[in-house]
């Protein structure tokens, strides 16, 4: 199962692609008050996904880009 990380300030949180993500059992999402990339999330939208950074420029990118993430986790 992939763990995706958002920061709380970050504006996926509130996205409806977010949402759709959430109701999937094979990702576990996890929202922070910080993840250690200050100001990242003001200036780009983006997550962590186990550990490795993915930079999104939209919440369709930010689907397909988790679900991808999900399935490699799932191989792994």
């Amino acid at each position: 199962m992939a763990t995706v990380k958002l920061c709380s300030s970050n504006e996926l949180t509130k996205s409806e692609a977010l949402k759709k993500i959430m109701r999937d059992a094979s990702v576990d999402i996890v929202v922070k008050d910080c993840l250690g990339n200050c100001g990242q999330c003001y200036l780009e939208r983006f997550v962590k996904v186990d550990q490795r950074i993915i930079v999104l420029n939209d919440e369709e990118e930010l689907l397909d880009q988790l679900l991808q993430a999900s399935a490699a986790s799932a191989i792994d």
